[in-house]
């Protein structure tokens, strides 16, 4: 068994042994891996707190020079804005200017101790006491001033006026700097000539403890305006021990001010990481525990350093985005970079050089300054000469440089000069931007501010601008007799000053409505000047942001035109009126007696008569209705100049009105043994909606005057025609033609014209009023058409014109589809009153018409009451059992209108009401009907019109009775 147990020990040993091996390698394996991952945790805390103060020290100057810049630019246009005269003439100048330096005082209360202002007479300073009240001092003279530094001095020595500024840096720094942390164990420091300014730190920091080497890199760097990070020793009085730091700086300047200043930030570092050293000792006498966990750790340590690496991906690719933004910047501005040596040759160019001027890299770094012209080269060397003299850090110029191509363009130089530790100057960085645009677009604002100025100069307008807040600032005036006071009276002051009331209310309350909505205020109103009393309309808008402009014009002459006008048309009003009413009396004048005649002809009629009575009452008939023509011409007319005249479309058979139409002219056509012809074509409707009258009047003036001026033998044809359009809508053409006299050509113009004729001599052949045309193309006018016309002296004439209508089928279910009373059931009214019997009352004061309407009456066989006015019309009817009045419109005592309202407030619908007028307007029939009239009859009045009412009344009262 022996020889079989050592080799069993041995590899047991060798057991042991490898696991001892094992564990020796893992545990300094675990060391090893434990101290790198420290070292990598403790780089990424130190690079992450370097980035973290980086950014924070630059922020905290740019913050501090650009809060500084913003202060030297408000005293710079506070003192370029102050008068001399502001405390010598009213109050509101002083109270303004207090309120300015008040503004300022809140915009700059971090940095701004006190402000000490002189004015030639007199001398105020402002300051902020403990309790935070905004205090103000004045002095009798300079001298009086208390003396103590100053940090800014400005002045105007144009206007005797300068301004004193002292500043508080300390409160100023400490507000800046406290809005950033850095722990217990960070300094925050402004840099000042050398010298280290402790701002609201926990520790007493002095620069004697950091290392010398570090204190001399810091300022040379600060001296060439460079920002820069240190790692360095600070020795620490309170722990007695070397603190290892990071520094870092950010120059700035504080304009006008030639200090050096930067800020500091130093953070300790010395214990970054020192909590992972303690957990490492535990480690070591927690080996198995370590093992057990060293998967994780390792897991750990590979997500970290994943993490890290990405992080570090990201940092590069925003520094490759950076680089690429710099280059698309410089691109888009056309702008490229260079550098110079202290000599002014040129070291390097960008590439952008090409595209921007046209020139190769090496063309252009050795011969670059034959490309500008000889006096701007002059010029901007002795600007860099002068700068270096100075130390200045920053040199900007522009002038015309040649490109490639032969054209000059602008450019804007911008040079950062750089100095050694000795003040040396060693170069520079510049920036050439191409501003050809900007400066051409500068140059064509100015030419056309100085139009504008020359077309306001020119202007008879008065103008002036004002601020926001109404003070006059500019005027534009060519006539100052225009004005109250001389326009330069009103420049600083406000508008509510210096215009009177109440007119200055209306105008501030107007100008703030501009100021508020941006929309222009239009103002009417009038001033007595010395001159005398003028009317000016003022027109007030902004200008821009800051200002707002008026413009007042005289309008003294236009008013009074206007007035002129106004009563020339109520004088014209008037005039229309009184010819409205006077034809209206001549149509009542003359159609009341032609009332009684045709109306006693048509009785004559119907009696037995002779061959030569029949003639002779022909004879009488035709006159009289040759008469009625010429009147319904000129009242047609009348109505149509008035604006009357309206269209009342119903449906209708189209084909049988025109040929009922054409039937009236047989007599004529058969007595002048005229050729007439019409036709129509396939197109046109059976049925159509559109002003039946109104057209039949045109056909029959048309017609008419063809027949009329056509000679016996001639020819004569219609010819209708039609087009579809829209829907239902049709267009409906007729042309009349014919072979009468014709017209002169030079008589062509002016056929339409109202009461004009081709022939008006008095020994003239064709009798009528020169109304038939004029009526009838306005009448085609109002239902949508137009009349043309073409004719030949001794050829003949065409007369052509169209209308709009509707177009209906047979099937269809026609609206307003006309009643025509020619197609009622035919009755012999002679004796009616057996089969429609009615009491009447008729109300007429003429006598002719009673006379005429008994007669009627008569044949008609009805018995009748009589009324001679309104009076006895209502009593007649209050007092009688009545069915039907025929009530005439005008009545002595009391007209028709009033009594036919009376009636129907006392006996309701019981009684019908027909009204008789000679008076044709559509304004009377609606009159008659907001009466309560059920129906209007025009005189003269046909006997066929009265039978039709008397028997619709008749029918409709034995209706009544049997649904009763």
């Amino acid at each position: 068994m022996r020889p079989n147990k050592y080799p069993k020990f041995s590899q047991t040993k060798n057991y042991h042994t490898g696991f001892v091996v094992i564990g020796i390698i893992i545990v300094f394996l675990v060391l090893f891996l434990t101290y790198s991952f420290f070292n990598a945790l403790k780089k990424n805390q130190t690079d992450s707190r370097n980035q973290s103060l980086s950014s924070q020290v630059e922020l905290a100057g740019k913050e501090m020079q650009r809060d500084f810049t913003f202060l030297y630019e408000d005293m710079l246009f506070f003192v370029n804005n102050l008068e001399p005269w502001t405390y010598e003439r009213t109050s509101n100048e002083s109270l303004a200017f207090e309120k300015r330096a008040r503004r300022i005082f809140n915009n700059h209360r971090d940095i701004l101790d006190t402000i000490f202002v002189s004015f030639p007479n007199h001398h105020v300073s402002f300051y902020f006491d403990n309790q935070n009240n905004f205090l103000k001092k004045t002095y009798e003279s300079r001298s009086d001033m208390p003396i103590q530094p100053h940090n800014i001095t400005l002045s105007n020595p144009n206007k005797e006026v300068a301004i004193s500024i002292k500043l508080d840096f300390d409160r100023f720094f400490s507000f800046i700097l406290g809005n950033y942390y850095l722990g217990k164990t960070g300094f925050k420091l402004i840099y000042k000539n050398g010298e280290y300014l402790d701002i609201s730190s926990e520790l007493n920091f002095d620069k004697s403890n950091i290392n010398a080497a570090v204190l001399s890199e810091i300022d040379q760097d600060i001296s060439e305006g460079l920002k820069g990070n240190y790692t360095g020793l600070y020795d620490s009085p309170e722990s007695d021990k070397k603190l290892r730091v990071l520094i870092h700086q950010y120059p700035f300047n504080l304009t006008p001010l030639e200090d050096k200043y930067a800020v500091v930030f130093i953070q300790d570092i010395s214990n970054l990481g020192f909590s992972l050293y303690r957990a490492h000792f535990y480690l070591l006498f927690g080996l198995l525990l370590l093992l057990a966990f060293v998967i994780l750790i390792l897991f750990r340590f590979i997500k970290n350093s994943r993490y890290a690496n990405l992080i570090l991906e990201k940092n590069s690719a925003e520094i490759e985005e950076l680089f690429r933004r710099q280059t698309l910047l410089l691109q888009e501005s056309k702008g490229f970079i260079y550098f110079q040596d202290s000599s002014g040759k040129m070291e390097n160019v960008g590439d952008e050089v090409l595209n921007v001027l046209g020139y190769e890299k090496e063309d252009f770094l050795k011969n670059f300054k034959s490309y500008i012209e000889e006096e701007d080269l002059t010029i901007f060397e002795t600007l860099l000469k002068d700068s270096i003299k100075v130390k200045k850090e920053v040199v900007s110029s522009q002038f015309k440089i040649k490109k490639k191509d032969g054209s000059f363009i602008m450019v804007r130089i911008f040079e950062k000069l750089f100095y050694d530790k000795n003040g040396n100057y060693t170069g520079n960085v510049g920036i050439c931007t191409d501003i050809n645009e900007k400066y051409n677009s500068e140059v064509e604002l100015i030419k056309s501010e100085n139009r504008l100025r020359s077309v306001l100069n020119s202007l008879p307008d008065l103008i002036f601008i004002y601020d926001n807040e109404g003070t006059f600032i500019d005027y534009y005036v060519q006539d100052e007799t225009m004005l109250l006071y001389p326009p330069s009276f009103s420049m600083g002051k406000n508008l509510f000053e210096v215009i009177p009331e109440p007119l200055n209310k209306v105008m501030m309350e107007a100008f703030s409505k501009v100021v508020k909505t941006g929309k222009m205020q239009r103002i009417e109103f009038d001033l007595m000047l010395k001159i005398g009393k003028r009317i000016f309309e003022t027109r007030i808008f902004k200008l821009d942001e800051n200002r707002v402009i008026s413009m007042a014009r005289d309008i003294s002459s236009q008013k009074l035109w206007e007035k002129g006008l106004q009563e020339a048309m109520k004088a014209s009003e008037e005039s229309n009126k009184a010819k409205s009413e006077f034809l209206a009396n001549m149509s009542h004048e003359i159609r009341t007696p032609m009332n009684g005649l045709l109306g006693i002809i048509g009785l004559l009629e119907n009696t037995e008569l002779d061959e030569i009575q029949n003639e002779y009452l022909h004879l009488i008939k035709n006159s009289g209705e040759s008469l009625l023509n010429i009147i319904k011409d000129i009242l047609d007319y009348s109505k149509i100049e008035a604006g009357e005249m309206s269209v009342n479309p119903i449906a209708f058979n189209f084909k049988n009105e025109i040929q009922k139409t054409l039937g009236i002219f047989s007599g004529l056509i058969k007595e002048k043994n005229l050729q007439f012809s019409f036709q129509y074509t396939s197109t046109v409707p059976e049925f159509v909606e559109l002003d039946k009258d109104k057209l039949m009047q045109v056909l029959i003036n048309i017609i008419g005057n063809a027949i009329k001026f056509t000679p016996e033998g001639g020819e004569i044809s219609l010819l209708i025609s039609s087009e579809k359009i829209v829907e239902k809508s049709i267009i409906l053409y007729f042309e009349v033609k014919d072979t009468g006299i014709g017209i002169p050509e030079d008589h062509l113009g002016n056929l339409s014209k109202p009461f004009v004729q081709v022939d008006s001599s008095t020994t003239k052949s064709h009798q009528g009023t020169g109304l038939g045309l004029a009526i009838s193309q306005r009448l085609i006018e109002l239902m949508g058409g137009e009349l043309t016309f073409e004719s030949e002296l001794g050829v003949g004439s065409t007369f052509s014109f169209s209308v709009i209508g509707k177009i209906w089928n047979m099937e269809d279910n026609i609206p307003n589809k006309e009643f025509d009373i020619d197609d009622m059931e035919f009755f012999n009214w002679k004796n009616m009153a057996q089969n429609y019997p009615l009491r009447i009352l008729i109300a007429e004061d003429n006598t002719t018409n009673l006379r005429f309407m008994g007669m009627l009456m008569e044949q008609l066989g009805y018995d009748f009451a009589i009324a001679k006015n309104g009076i006895e019309a209502v009593k007649s009817a209050n007092e009688n059992e009545i069915d039907l009045i025929f009530m005439d419109i005008q009545m002595p005592l009391m007209n028709g209108l009033d009594a036919a309202s009376q009636i129907r407030k006392e006996k309701g619908n019981k009684i019908k009401i027909v009204g008789l007028s000679a008076n044709a307007f559509q304004e009377d029939v609606e009159k008659a009907k907001n009466a309560g009239m059920d129906a209007y009859l025009t005189k003269p009045i046909k006997i066929k019109d009265i039978a039709f009412i008397i028997k619709d009344c008749a029918e409709s009262l034995s209706l009544k009775k049997e649904v009763n």
